[in-house]
């Protein structure tokens, strides 16, 4: 790898010209190394076909050094060699220069089509070891459920942990942890029944006492998590033996089910290091390796791979694949699903990059998942936006139905608007800012962390801007983001929809909590307090030898289902 460093620090020096005069005492300077060392480098070079050196002997004369390799080139090897010895993010900060190539992207990821993927290789007794290779746009900062944010942490906890229930791929809630449960008539009251021989990864037997101790945890903390306000209705969680737990609410929840079946609600051991209250969001507690009951168990995990291996006693049968290797890749890949794809599509899924892999037989899959990018208006804070009129004209800049720079709700100057959002969302918030800007407003964009931007950034904006997942959890999703979308509307307004909210959640039947949801909806778009911006569907791009494709509620592949045939497995006639 060092040999990769030396020639980017020849390419810094001299530059692209195609011939250049110096003396190899020149080069040891650059270099930092002494004089046969650096006869020895120029070989290396030359033998590579990196460089040209016609040397010239004598005192004052010049040797002549021709760079015959473009240092986007070099730079993308490093990259992979780095990777191979997981030192990709040093290797990320030498060659920052050439980040923004697109020659140097072009190489990464044509390499990464190959590095990534399916891979065999004989293990110590000559079985066959199957390792799934996926690339990953986002940084894992967390695996425990209590403080996961990204759609990259979800999908690697969905593996990892299991629910008391869970969803198939109808959307049907089925039994998980738990192979059976009982409601009382008043919907109040949900018994449980749990699994025989449950084992964590660990080592240890599933009890009631662990379900305890997770919903303890959940209900201590402070954390904004995903569906609060769910687990907030809950009275009691009691163990009434080691095998069955109750759950008592304050009033009937028809969503408690369903929340349930969410990464939000899996099981943690009860001998974990992580006990109730304690949701610090340090290091020394969100990075600690989990520890679950699902088909795979993470072996290893730091700041460049994840290894997730197939856990042998997972009680639903174990994992196709052996080994899951998640590598986060610190360079954007352009794909051909759009320009909205980053914060949406963390993974390439099956597929390292699709722009790469053209001429190949790949096919590609929707998963019944789209992404809403919305925008809403906070009403609470004092400001333009409180005015029915401004928000309506605001609606007709951004649909683009105005397109004047002139403003005819106010003289002589712009209106100025804060913009909050998340750094993922930064693009999409700088186009409408541009389009405002044109209708006489004057945008300012704001981004923080995803625990920043659930806090008082929000309340603090004028706009907000994030998106809704329609997948199969639609209904927590949109209750939880009209309860959210509430705290930055006006008092009256705020009411109204927490009425409209409850009457959904007390509904037994789907249809009618659908039809309340649209009318929530429905309520806040004509009265442009929420702007669709864009909708798009989560896709997955994949080679016909993948076998047992299928998703979970979320939209992602089920890594527990694929398969990889050996050889050639067709059917002739």
């Amino acid at each position: 790898m060092k040999l990769h460093q030396q020639y980017l620090l020849l390419h810094n020096r001299f530059g692209d010209m195609s011939e250049h005069e110096a003396t190899l005492s020149e080069l040891a300077e650059l270099l930092d190394c002494t004089h046969r060392n650096t006869l020895t480098i120029v070989k290396k070079m030359a033998a590579c076909d990196w460089i040209r050196w016609i040397s010239q002997r004598g005192r004052g004369r010049r040797s002549t050094l021709t760079l015959l390799v473009p240092a986007e080139q070099i730079a993308a090897e490093y990259m992979m060699q780095a990777l191979n010895r997981r030192e990709l993010h040093q290797a990320a900060e030498q060659v920052r220069a050439f980040s923004t190539s697109t020659m140097m992207r072009e190489h990464l990821n044509h390499w990464l089509l190959g590095y990534s993927g399916h891979h065999t290789e004989e293990g110590e007794h000559n079985e066959r070891i199957d390792t799934l290779r996926l690339p990953l746009q986002q940084q894992l900062h967390a695996l425990d459920p209590l403080f996961i944010n990204l759609l990259a942490e979800s999908f690697v906890t969905s593996h990892v942990y299991d629910g008391l229930v869970q969803r198939n791929e109808q959307g049907d809630i089925i039994p998980c942890l738990a192979h059976t449960w009982d409601v009382s008539p008043d919907r109040k009251t949900w018994l449980f029944h749990l699994r025989k021989g449950v084992l964590f990864h660990n080592g240890g037997r599933l009890t009631a006492g662990d379900v305890v101790h997770t919903f303890a945890r959940l209900q201590a903390t402070e954390r904004r998590t995903l569906y609060r306000d769910v687990s907030r209705q809950i009275l009691s969680v009691e163990a009434l033996n080691s095998l069955t737990v109750v759950f008592r609410l304050k009033a009937p929840h028809e969503l408690f089910l369903s929340f349930l079946s969410t990464s939000r609600a899996v099981i943690v051991p009860s001998d974990s290091t992580m006990k109730p209250g304690d949701d610090k969001s340090d290091e020394s507690t969100s990075m600690q390796k989990p520890e679950g009951t699902g088909p795979f168990k993470v072996t290893l995990w730091d700041e460049h791979l994840c290894r997730l291996e197939a856990f042998p006693a997972y009680f639903q049968g174990r994992a196709h694949l052996d080994r899951v290797d998640i590598l986060q890749i610190p360079w954007s890949a352009e794909t051909e699903w759009g320009e909205h794809t980053e914060a949406e599509t963390p993974f390439f899924h099956l597929v390292p990059n699709p722009v790469a892999a053209k001429g190949t037989d790949w096919s590609q899959i929707s998963a019944g998942v789209m992404v809403n990018k919305l925008l809403t208006c906070n009403t609470q804070k004092t400001g333009p936006l409180s005015d029915p009129a401004i928000r309506t004209h605001l609606y007709e800049c951004i649909s683009g139905v105005i397109q004047s720079s002139e403003n005819p709700l106010v003289k002589d100057q712009s209106i100025p608007l804060q913009l909050a959002t998340i750094p993922q969302y930064r693009k999409d918030a700088a186009l409408i800012a541009a389009k405002l800007e044109q209708c006489g407003y004057a945008c300012k964009i704001h981004t923080a962390t995803m625990e920043q931007f659930k806090g008082q950034l929000r309340l603090e904006s004028d706009l907000i801007l994030f998106s809704l997942i329609r997948d199969q959890d639609e209904e927590l999703r949109r209750t939880d983001l009209y309860l959210t979308l509430s705290e930055h509307l006006d008092e009256s307004t705020q009411l109204r929809v927490q009425m409209m909210l409850q009457t959904v959640i007390e509904s037994p039947l789907k249809t009618d909590r659908t039809a309340g949801l649209d009318q929530i909806e429905q309520f806040l778009l004509d009265h442009h307090l929420m702007f669709h911006l864009f909708e798009k569907p989560v896709e997955t791009a994949y080679l016909p030898s993948v076998r047992g494709l299928s998703f979970n509620s979320q939209g992602w592949v089920n890594l527990r289902h694929i398969w990889f045939p050996s050889g050639s497995t067709a059917l002739e006639d």
